[in-house]
């Protein structure tokens, strides 16, 4: 009779956790989905408002993604330096690297969620990306270079930390180095320029023309070789003439100077989890575990204690599932654009293709956990065997909990773009109209107007259409 008061007990405690527990278990993306709404519907104050309410973004734990997801609306709002205020926040807890031990021995023990959230490789490196471009607004031009420059030291700065072999393939940036030439030609610095320009065009060189998901722009091509010309260096034009098949072609001054317009378009990915098939195979000690994904075309055996009970019977093999993040696309509403002033028109360009840099630093970073969730598995399964040992039911039970408990960490800085472009457009003196125009198959179905300034200097512009192609299905 007490023995069954005691799983009685034992089961409706295990219940009950289980609840909680399931409860706060949903994605990010769900927990999002009236602050994601917002977004793409352009209601960034009342994405503002939104997200101070979301119980789950003000939790300790998720005080990085909070800092993310509001610092872009800061910027978007063009309080670029509430923004900057927020990204210097995020930098700090970045680089202080706090360490929540409880919260990591429960993410490794039961579900990953529920350790402090530090960010992808690549969200550490976006933010400079955005301080460089708030200081760029705010017509800071040496704080925006020295952002820039952040992000290929960061990138290195991550890599250097991984085993040879085992590093990020987004491991330099061709976007970072653009950007850099870019804010030095505003700021009169054109040798520097060039440096930067060549560095961003021998990056693409070195990868086939292509770097992650973004073929060499044509105008990084002429904007590296008119600083190389500016600069008298005729041997540099020659060479990369020939290296790239294109002739160089003249700029014709303008009294108005030139507004370089950035365009982001879409939302980056949101995560989901998928599901890592694993089979133990019973020994006298140690199991054999093997780990299958087809997404990943993955077939890793690892050995495995069970417990040192001597198990070798064939109804003791255990197939079971162990959850970890994946990446899902969201489809931008427009696939291009171009801008027009006095009926000429200037095409967008591709610069930097978030949705490809997410799911490739998504997937180097599980082949190097895959051990880390084999221990959560190993962890889970010890505990369970145990159990069984003491009471054949009560181990079912704790079972049963971890494969409800099992799930992946699903957060994400959701508000970042799909992809960004950028073009250049001459300006006349005095009042300029640009109006942009957003196609999707080659047709308009939008535009956008940008009322800009001809000062014979450079100016930078920005447009933003978070809008996707398809609602989200939470």
């Amino acid at each position: 009779m007490i023995c069954i008061k005691i799983k009685s007990a034992f089961f409706s405690i295990l219940l009950y956790s289980t609840l909680l527990i399931l409860s706060s278990c949903s994605s990010y993306h769900t927990k999002s989905v009236l602050f994601q709404t917002k977004v793409q519907q352009g209601d960034i104050q009342g994405a503002l408002t939104v997200i101070d309410k979301n119980k789950f973004l003000t939790k300790p734990r998720n005080q990085l993604l909070y800092l993310f997801e509001k610092g872009k609306l800061a910027y978007l709002t063009g309080d670029h330096t509430l923004s900057n205020e927020l990204f210097n926040k995020a930098d700090l807890l970045i680089e202080s690297n706090k360490k929540a031990l409880g919260n990591q021995i429960l993410g490794v023990l039961l579900n990953p969620q529920k350790e402090t959230y530090k960010g992808e490789d690549f969200e550490k490196v976006a933010i400079h990306y955005y301080k460089a471009l708030n200081y760029m607004f705010l017509n800071k031009y040496d704080e925006a270079i020295v952002e820039a420059k952040r992000i290929t030291l960061q990138l290195q700065k991550i890599n250097e930390k991984y085993p040879s072999g085992k590093k990020n393939r987004y491991k330099d940036d061709a976007f970072a180095h653009t950007l850099q030439g870019l804010l030095y030609e505003a700021s009169g610095n054109i040798n520097d320029a060039f440096i930067s320009y060549r560095n961003a065009v021998d990056l693409y060189l070195n990868n086939q023309g292509t770097y992650i998901g973004v073929p060499l722009p044509s105008q990084l091509c002429q904007d590296m070789l008119r600083t190389a010309h500016i600069m008298g260096f005729d041997s540099e034009v020659e060479r990369y003439e020939k290296l790239l098949n294109i002739s160089y072609v003249p700029k014709n001054n303008t009294e108005g100077g030139e507004a370089i317009v950035f365009w982001e378009n879409g939302l980056a990915p949101y995560k989901d989890q998928t599901y890592y098939t694993f089979t133990i195979l019973p020994g006298n000690n140690t199991g054999m575990v093997t780990i299958i994904n087809e997404e990943l075309s993955l077939n890793l055996p690892l050995p495995i204690s069970t417990g040192g009970n001597g198990r070798s019977d064939f109804s003791d093999i255990d197939i079971f599932n162990v959850a970890f993040p994946k990446y899902v696309s969201r489809q931008p509403l427009y696939s291009n654009a171009e801008v027009q002033l006095d009926s000429v028109s200037y095409p967008f360009q591709l610069a930097q293709n978030y949705n490809e840099i997410a799911f490739k630093t998504l997937k180097d970073r599980t082949l190097r956990e895959i051990g880390k969730v084999a221990l959560r598995l190993a962890t889970k399964k010890i505990s369970e065997y145990t159990l069984k040992d003491q009471n054949s039911d009560l181990g079912a039970l704790l079972g049963l909990f971890n494969a409800l408990t099992e799930g992946a960490d699903t957060r994400n800085w959701q508000s970042l773009p799909n992809t960004i472009f950028y073009t250049r457009v001459p300006l006349k003196k005095g009042k300029n109209n640009l109006t942009v125009q957003l196609k999707s198959n080659q047709q308009v179905i939008n535009s956008r107007n940008i009322n800009t300034q001809g000062t014979g200097k450079i100016q930078f512009e920005k447009i933003v259409t978070p809008e996707i192609s398809t609602p989200n299905r939470y």
